[in-house]
């Protein structure tokens, strides 16, 4: 072989080798999501939280959950090493049909898988929908039903499952389960129905796991203090959870001023003030001449908070808690009720949970940025409404 034929040789073989490592590039597919059917069953109990409570036996609930298993197509995706997101169908029994009757459910859901899977790991999931009961509290027809109150209900899940892999095309899993169903104090009684459950299920996936999860650097989000503003609107009836029955629904107008900041990718703090109008108090007062000036402003709740928002892609989870430093009627409202102290605390308490929609990506785009947002508003433990609001960050 003469120094020619060796050159071609060499060059040939360099050749076939950066050919060969295009091929594969070019060949590495695509994350791609795929589909995940997870039907599963609910078995607990209705729990018990107010003296007067209908008699139940077990509860059941079947589910049928429709999701996909994430690859990394988004960098959420990544951030939360590749959740499932889907779409839950429940119908339930929750332990007395003359009473109680059933529900059927629709429910957005995530599930969060620890970060290394092999045979068995843990998986969370969490959902929040709206729920349809067959039957309800009646004055008439169904009066020892101080559970639920309204046909349309709120229903939220929490489920922690330990998951078996049986081959690329199935898992199962058993686990625990807790679910609340409430229409936010819309329409009275609203106890609330709270199960405590077990449960049992298969993951099938038709077309197996992703063989391929696409790994990126994660865009660090802006970090700089914003300034956020929302305006909500809200409904519901005067009274307790079990009483007035059968009252009109009020109008509740908020509005929020807080600053946020980002901590890593999936957390914004908040720390602010929610000013809140109730025009049931403002009614309350006028009619039973409660106050004699200032009839609109005793009628308002000034309440500084706390909170976190948990990042989502587009969407973020809301949980705010805090001290109502200004609220004149409650104060006067609480002393003709003669309230205990567990009722008392809803004076000085206010909760908040809820969802907001960002149009524009919150971590590109953190400032000057609109937002939509749906919660659920509580008195210490007690529901108060639920709201729709509209924000602006800047």
């Amino acid at each position: 072989m003469n120094l020619w034929q060796y050159l071609f040789l060499c060059a040939l073989c360099v050749f076939a080798r950066n050919n060969n490592s295009y091929s594969q590039a070019v060949l590495t597919p695509p994350p791609k999501s795929v589909l995940v059917i997870q039907p599963q069953v609910h078995v607990g109990k209705l729990l018990k939280i107010y003296p007067v409570f209908p008699e139940t036996n077990s509860a059941i609930l079947s589910e049928v959950n429709i999701a996909l298993q994430t690859a990394g197509s988004k960098e959420w995706h990544q951030t939360f090493h590749y959740p499932q997101v889907g779409v839950a169908f429940f119908y339930g029994y929750l332990g007395n049909d003359e009473v109680m009757g059933q529900n059927y459910s629709i429910v957005p859901n995530l599930a969060f898988n620890t970060k290394k899977e092999k045979r068995i790991w843990l998986q969370t999931r969490f959902g929040m929908g709206f729920s349809y009961f067959t039957k309800h509290y009646d004055k008439i027809t169904n009066p020892t039903n101080l559970v639920i109150g309204s046909s349309i209900n709120n229903m939220t899940f929490l489920a922690i499952d330990a998951q078996f892999k049986l081959s690329s095309h199935f898992n199962f899993n058993i686990g625990v389960s807790t679910l609340h169903f409430s229409n936010g104090h819309y329409q009275l009684p609203n106890l609330g129905a709270n199960i405590a459950a077990a449960t049992v299920g298969i993951s099938y996936f038709p077309k197996a796991k992703p063989t391929y999860y696409k790994r990126d650097s994660i865009t660090k989000p802006i970090k700089k203090l914003l300034v956020n503003i929302n305006i909500g609107y809200g409904r519901h009836e005067f009274g307790s959870a079990t009483k007035a029955t059968g009252g009109p629904k009020y109008p509740v107008w908020q509005g929020a001023f807080y600053v946020s900041k980002r901590w890593r990718q999936i957390s914004n703090l908040h720390a602010g003030v929610f000013v809140s109008y109730y025009a049931d108090y403002y009614d309350f007062i006028v009619s039973e001449e409660l106050f004699e000036k200032q009839q609109h402003l005793k009628a308002t709740v000034i309440t500084v908070f706390l909170g976190h928002e948990w990042m989502i892609g587009n969407f973020g989870l809301v949980a705010q808690s805090g001290i109502n430093v200004y609220s004149p009627f409650l104060k006067e409202y609480r002393k003709q009720q003669d309230a205990k102290a567990t009722a008392d605390l809803g004076r000085f308490i206010s909760n908040k949970i809820g969802v907001h929609f960002y149009p524009c990506n919150p971590i590109k785009t953190a400032s000057k940025n609109i937002y939509l947002g749906m919660y659920l508003k509580a008195n210490f433990g007690t529901a108060d409404f639920a709201e729709v609001a509209a924000g602006y960050t800047f």
